[in-house]
């Protein structure tokens, strides 16, 4: 029996790829957002069990790890970024440039943080070797120096779709007349006029992103990686050889990859159902309308919101006959048991798997909304900040959700929402029809992100994938230059011809008014 098993145990080796090519990875996920962990832990823990030595860097704790799996707790300061949060509430209706200018120096703030922590400075003193880095790109460039440290390549992971400042890293194209920047909150198709706005907001940010955000993830990056080997801008063009995608074109629309860009979007979500805890599965069985799930997130508090918000959703939820699994963040609120279930922390995936929950009011998160399709369950959004308007804007598009406006956000506002949704079953069966695309997949999303990154510790950085136009300016890139040439080249071969036309057709009229003036004196 003990050979048997060890003969079992040599053949799945051999025939698992992951098992072969074991490798120790380090995931660098530096944002305080509990999202954006939850995405980077998954995939870490998913690495972990088939068989690679992986250690991370987060500001959040790690629970019953695999043995393999090693964590760096970074301290960080929690309290601000709760404080900045509480603020997105207050400035809901700011512009999209103030936002961007804001999330700018969030960004710097925490990337600092990251690179200056004792835990961080620790690692980077160690003798720790590693094959690969995965890392949360999230306009902390600095944190590329990770790279030209350990001597090795990058597989950068985003919790969003893609943008401008990750396209860059590896080549990757945006056509600007049905790519919408995330910020201005479009969806597609762009009238003449979004798509001019969608140009000019583009190229205001570039100018920001090379002249804000960049000097300051310079100088972090100076300050942390002294010893460098090389710039922050060649590390740009030469460190990534890979990006995971948290989308994919059933979550909003079709657009170009180049082949080191991979959609993964959706795998984060739990392909087997946990049982709910009893108390949740109770509350749920016994609705007999049944459930409206409503949370804000992980990083938004619905007790910030303010008072005149809060009474405005609870005068809306009177008047729905379902009961409300409500995610709040305090025991403040005292509501009635038999017709609210309130806790600080839900299991929104399972819960969200129920037959018996018929709507989800969320902020319009990516992460929400695909669990959201994933299950079939349509949505009313609040949106925030960042790229929540845009995703709510792209399920009102394709049918399967309504739109509140948070300054707008009165019982009036709330109350027409959710009984357009509720009573309307054109969006349950929209939403349903999406979740068959997003599931009809060759392979899991988890699946599709681990071979990919075996993939590049196969083939040594897989540089084979690179863009060459990763390296081109924004003139060669966008072929500029020949187009002049060949503008100039045309102006010639038009204005010469008519230029020698009009000489010859110049000296014939010079001569026949001299011939003509001869004529005449002669007769004279």
């Amino acid at each position: 029996m003990g050979i048997l098993t060890f003969c079992v145990l040599v053949c799945l080796v051999a025939i698992n790829p992951n098992c072969a090519h074991a490798a120790r990875i380090l995931g660098v996920f530096p944002t305080p957002s509990k999202s954006h962990w939850f995405l980077g832990s998954a995939l870490m823990k998913e690495l972990a069990l088939d068989g690679h030595d992986v250690t991370d860097v987060s500001p959040f704790h790690l629970t019953n790890p695999p043995e393999n799996y090693h964590h760096v707790e970074v301290q960080t300061d929690h309290e601000f970024f709760g404080h900045v949060m509480e603020k997105f509430y207050k400035e809901a209706d700011n512009s999209a440039f103030r936002k961007l200018v804001k999330l700018y120096n969030i960004v710097n703030f925490f990337s600092n943080t990251t690179l200056s922590s004792p835990e961080v400075m620790k690692l980077l003193r160690s003798d720790e070797k590693f094959d690969l880095i995965i890392l949360e790109i999230f306009l902390d460039d600095a944190l590329l120096g990770f790279a030209d440290h350990f001597k090795c390549p990058v597989v950068g992971m985003t919790t969003h779709g893609t943008l401008e400042w990750i396209n860059t890293l590896v080549g990757n194209p945006q056509p600007l007349s049905y790519v919408p920047h995330v910020h201005i909150g479009f969806s597609n198709p762009m009238n003449f006029w979004k798509r001019m706005t969608n140009v000019l907001f583009n190229l205001l940010d570039d100018y920001l992103i090379a002249n804000y955000l960049y000097p300051a993830q310079e100088q972090i990056f100076r300050t942390a990686f002294p010893n460098a080997t090389q710039s922050l801008s060649e590390l740009r063009k030469n460190s990534v050889s890979l990006v995971l995608v948290n989308n994919h074109f059933s979550l909003s629309y079709p657009r170009p990859y180049v082949p080191n860009m991979i959609e993964i979007g959706g795998f984060h979500v739990n392909r087997k159902i946990t049982p709910l805890p009893e108390k949740i599965s109770r509350f749920i069985e016994n609705s007999t309308n049944g459930v409206i799930y409503f949370s804000m997130g992980s990083n938004l508090k619905p007790s910030l919101m303010g008072k005149d918000k809060l009474q405005a959703i609870l005068q809306a939820f009177a008047t729905v006959r379902q009961r409300i699994i409500w995610k709040y963040d305090d025991d403040s609120l005292k509501l009635d048991q038999s017709k609210y279930l309130m806790a600080k922390w839900l299991p929104q995936d399972d819960i969200l798997a129920h037959p018996n929950v018929k709507l989800f009011i969320t902020h319009g998160g990516l992460l929400s909304c695909t669990e959201s399709i994933h299950h079939g369950k349509p949505i009313v959004g609040i949106p925030i900040f960042a790229d929540q308007q845009m995703n709510m804007d792209q399920a009102e598009e394709a049918g399967w959700g309504v739109t509140v406006k948070f300054e707008k956000l009165n019982r009036e506002s709330l109350s027409k929402a959710l009984n357009e949704v509720l009573n309307n079953n054109k969006y349950t069966r929209q939403v349903q029809t999406i979740s068959k695309r997003l599931r009809d997949q060759p392979l899991p999303p988890m699946d599709m992100a681990k071979f990919w990154i075996n993939y590049v510790i196969r083939h040594d950085g897989a540089k084979h994938l690179k863009s060459p136009g990763q390296r081109f300016n924004f003139i060669q890139l966008h072929n500029i230059d020949v187009y002049l040439i060949i503008l100039v080249i045309v102006s010639i071969m038009i204005v010469l011809p008519l230029k020698i036309v009009k000489r010859v057709y110049s000296k014939t009229r010079k001569s026949k008014l001299l011939n003509n003036n001869k004529s005449k004196s002669k007769l004279s």
